[in-house]
Order: C-alpha cells, then structure tokens, then sequence
C-alpha cells in the first residue's frame, strides 16, 4: 500500500467509527506542504449533510485521529480543513520496508498494439511517441504484474502495398515477378533494390498514385491481386517485408523499444473471409453502392459516425477490415482481458468504428478495447517536427541530431571523445528525446527542441540521469552493507521530503497505468530527483556528524537509487554510468 493510500485508509476509519460516510475520510497531499504533509476536506462536506458547523466536525475529528500513530501534528484550518503531518517516526519505520519492486495489481492478459509502422517507409518523428509510449505502458503493466503481449502491428496490406508494387511494374515490366504465370528464379530469391532504394520509392509512388487516376486505379487493382495471392507481387511483397523489418529493428533497439509478437495486417488475412461472411450472413453488415458496411452509429451520438467499410467495392479489404480481423485473431489466440491500442488521437474515429463493430459481432466487449490516443511532436512553428528542407524527420536522423546536441553540451571537442564519452552521449541523447515526449501528458501536442531536451539543468531527461550518477557516486563511496535506517532520529526537513517522495512511489506507479500517462512517472521521477538533490546538498551523508544519521542516509541515498532506476527502466531511458563535462570532472 503505498503512503497516501495507507495515511486516507486510517483517516477514513476515524471517519466511519464517527457514523460518517467513509468517501469523505478521502485525503490528499496538501496544498501548502510547507504547512503539512495531508489534507482532508471532509468536514466540510459532512457537515452539508449533517447540517453542522464544519469547523466543529474537524475539530471533533481532529481530536479522534491525536488518537492514531502516525501524525506529529493535527490542525484545523480554515472554515474546516483538517491539516496533518505526519510523524519523523512513521516515515522511517516504512523506509525501513520500503521495496520499489513490490508492487501487485489484479492481473489481466492485455495485448498492446502500438509502434505500427508501414512497410517500406522508413521510421519518423511520428513513429516515435506510438513506440516509447506503448513500450512504457508495456513495461509498467508488467510491473504491475499483468501478462502483457506487445505486438508492433505493422502496415503491411492496404493500398500503399498496392502503389509500390504498381510503380515498380511500371518502371520494371520486364522483371520476373509481373510474368505470368510467375515462376521462382535465382533472380527473384533477393531484393532487387536496397532498403534505402525502397524507402525513396514510396514517396514517389504516393505522388504518382495522386496525380493520376490511371495509376491510382491500377495500384488499387494491385492490392486486390496482392490480397487475392497473387504470387510475383507475393514474392515481391515479401522483399518489402524483409527489408523493412530489418531497418524497423535497428532504429527500434537503439530506443530500446521490443516487441513480443512482429505481426502486420496480412496476418489477419486469413480470418477476413471467414469474418466478412458471418457479418453478412447474421446481418451485422449489408451491401451499400456494391461495397459491404456495417452501421455503427448511434442515436446519442454527439456527431456523425458513418458506417464502417468491410469490403470496398473491387473487392479489397481496409484497415478497418484488418483491424477487426486482428481483434478476431487475438481473441482466439490469447483470450485477453483488454486490448490497448496506442495510435495517434486522430484516429479516433477508426477505432469507434471497429470496436463498436466487434462488440456488435460479439467478438470482445466495448469497454475491453482501449485507443490511447496521442498528440503531435511539433517544432518552434507549432506546426509537426520537420527537416529543414521541410520534410518529415526520420527517426535516424532526430536521433543523430540528438547525440550531436548532446556531445555539444558536454563540451568535449572531437579529439577528445572517446568510446566512454560517445557511449554517454548516447544515453543522454535517447534519455532526452524520450523523456522530453513522455514528460508531455500524451495527449498534448507539445514542441520538441533539441536544443532545450538535452540541458543538464531543468525538467530534462539528462538532469534526472545525473541524478542517478550521483547517487551511484555516493554509494560507491559510503556503501555500508551493515547501513539500517533508525527508527527514533529527528528528521531534517530535506530528509522528509526524500522519504516523502520515495513512499509516493507505488501509488504513482499505479496513477500512470490507469490512467495510461507515461507523464505521470515522469512527473514522480523529477521530483524526486529534485528531492534528492536538494537533500544531497544539505544532508552530509558519509560525513555525518552521527552514526544513526549516517546510516540512515545511505538508506536513503539507496532507496532513491533504487527508485530512479525503477522509474527509468519502466520509461525506457538510460542509465549512464558516467556524466561529464569537458573538463573531466563530474557535473556540480
């Protein structure tokens, strides 16, 4: 139990053997911590149902929580605010406990879909959030101890396949793929092209597939055949998929992103025919203008939800064609309690659309499929993260940008750097392009500047790393396996607030998941740093002036060290072993 829920528990109690509704015993951090620790605001709303003076209830209830163990000090503020704070005593006995790796939920089985990139398009900025915010939740979730399955659900099928394999016949009747019938040679078992080659290939084919109706009809003629199982455009398909997966996993690992299960939309192909025809045949979908919908919309809605499309009319599937079957797929292969999807909020309509019409089919509950919507990464302008060229941002490239910025922050000149340096340049580059997203509550557009992300000093992905190599500083110099924390020393204010922060961690951990914001562990985490930097400027810990305070301080100085890992494996940020400026000595 983590300590505000453990401190409105025993409060609540006092309110119920008061014959008062336990709810209102509810307590939260105060307001004016430099005044107490907890609030509770209660009496006020006891004393609208009691029809008391609220000041004589708080009053009344002040005098029965003197009563419990944990509070130094109970005051009445106010019209009937109750002010506590909590004793030096109470906070060191669960310091003593005190574990970041013990927490427990319910458990569940949740599948996350997030990361989803297109095949043959190389990684950007907007790839970014959907796979370091689905790869916190993942890793949170697990903490938490539910079974997680995280599948990257690449785009792999629609129409985009059908334009590159239209371009490239265009360009390349001759090749053994578009003869038919096909016939496997030594020239068709690799790629015909690079990676880099296809990833140039897909602008210029989204531009032809705009420009001219004869193409763009063609490319979508192609989808069909693809989908149909054509077999060149299959084996020419799988060169895409190869390719890309390759340069997916590279840029993924170096952000230390994974998944359980590389599937794409093709695999839901399989079940499409099956699923469409059991819509149709219990009357879940009808024909319209010779495609095939489904009517998800509502009388209460607000605006207008149009029909869902499950069959063009050439006969080719659609996302939400494959997003539906993929739900189908999952539930028969995992049974999960809950689907998360992590996609851009402007999806938002999609995903009405399909979970309504999977629980109109009966395949899951509504209320079991989730869209964790998020917002934009944007420059200075407002406007989403470009090149200066004006094109989107390859993740590549915003991560190289990112390791220039922070070798410069360092101030180490290039005969200087060596495997250690550049190996620390790297992890504050990864801390501070993910920390600086998910610092951003997921749902708000926020603007990247790569030069602010990478300061030492702030709300940063770098200064909560340093942070951590303090703290590691410390305990290489003052670690003491005998080191107990003592229970009956007088805390110093710096001393409680680090003892404070650190017994918040469970409950903030359990804040971010249900409410599924990253931002919330960010939030935690500086605060924490903050603490404990303000604690490691005014509270000697290996000189201190007595015994207890010494020992009691390197528990602290662990603990918070413990936690700050904790906080960033669960972000997937780094831990440098190391920080430096230019003139070798560590940063004050």
């Amino acid at each position: 139990m983590g300590l505000l829920q453990d401190i409105s528990q025993k409060v609540e109690n006092v309110f119920a053997e008061l014959g008062l509704d336990r709810e209102l015993g509810e307590t939260q951090y105060s307001d004016r911590p430099d005044l107490s620790d907890f609030q509770c605001n209660g009496a006020l709303k006891a004393a609208k149902v009691l029809k008391k003076n609220p000041r004589e209830i708080a009053e009344h209830l002040e005098e029965k929580c003197a009563d419990l163990d944990v509070f130094s000090s109970i005051s009445v503020d106010g019209p009937g605010f109750l002010n506590f704070k909590i004793s030096d005593q109470y906070l060191l006995s669960q310091l003593s406990t005190f574990d970041p790796s013990k927490i427990s939920a319910k458990p569940e089985k949740i599948v996350i879909d997030y990361g989803g990139p297109n095949v043959a398009k190389p990684l950007h900025v907007g790839h970014l959030r959907s796979a370091i915010i689905g790869e916190s939740l993942k890793r949170v979730a697990r903490e938490l101890g539910h079974e997680v399955i995280g599948d990257i659900h690449m785009g792999d099928w629609g129409t985009p396949m059908g334009m590159l394999l239209a371009e490239l016949e265009d360009r390349h009747p001759e090749w053994d793929y578009f003869q038919k019938p096909f016939v496997e040679t030594s020239n068709t078992k690799n790629p015909p092209f690079s990676s880099d080659e296809l990833n140039s290939l897909y602008p210029e084919a989204a531009k032809h597939y705009k420009d001219d109706d004869d193409f763009a009809k063609k490319a979508r003629q192609a989808t069909a055949k693809l989908q149909e199982g054509d077999e060149g455009y299959r084996a020419l398909w799988q060169h895409f998929l190869a390719l890309s997966i390759e340069s997916i996993k590279s840029d993924f690992s170096f952000l230390d992103v994974d998944f359980d299960v590389w599937l794409g939309e093709s695999d839901a192909d399989p079940y499409i025919e099956k699923m469409v025809q059991d819509f149709i045949d219990r009357g879940i979908a009808r024909e319209s203008d010779g495609a095939i919908v489904v009517d998800v919309a509502r009388e209460d809605d607000k605006r207008d939800i149009p029909p869902l499309m499950l069959r063009k009319r050439d006969g080719a599937s659609t996302y939400a064609t494959t997003d539906l079957a993929t739900i189908f797929q999952r539930v028969e292969d995992y049974n999960p309690d809950r689907i998360l999807y992590v996609v851009d909020q402007r999806q938002e309509q999609h995903f009405v659309q399909v979970f309504r019409a999977a629980a109109k089919a009966g395949m899951i509950a509504e209320d079991k499929l989730e869209h964790i919507g998020f917002g934009t990464m944007n420059g200075k302008d407002g406007k989403p993260f470009k090149t200066r060229a004006g094109g989107v941002m390859r993740l590549s490239d915003l991560i190289a940008l990112a390791k220039e910025r922070a070798l410069t922050e360092t101030g180490f000149v290039a005969d200087e750097v060596t495997d250690e340096i550049r190996d620390m340049a790297n992890a504050i580059a990864i801390g501070s392009i993910k920390y600086g997203d998910l610092k951003n509550p997921r749902v708000s557009d926020y603007v990247f500047d790569p030069n602010e992300f990478v300061k030492f000093e702030g709300n940063t992905g770098p200064y909560n790393q340093y942070q951590l190599v303090r703290s590691d500083a410390v305990l290489e110099k003052a670690f003491n396996s005998e080191a107990k924390v003592s229970k009956d020393m007088a805390l110093s204010e710096h001393e409680r607030e680090l003892t404070i922060k650190l017994l918040a961690f469970e409950e903030a951990i359990e804040r971010a998941f249900s409410r599924r914001m990253p931002s919330d562990i960010c939030d935690y985490m500086h605060n924490l740093a903050r603490a404990f930097s303000g604690f490691y400027k005014n509270c000697p810990i290996a000189t201190a002036d007595d015994e207890k305070s010494r020992q009691t301080r390197i528990e602290m100085t662990a603990a918070t060290n413990k936690t700050l890992s904790k906080c960033m494996d669960l972000l997937a940020i780094p831990r440098p072993k190391k920080m430096l400026r230019s003139s070798n000595l560590d940063l004050s």
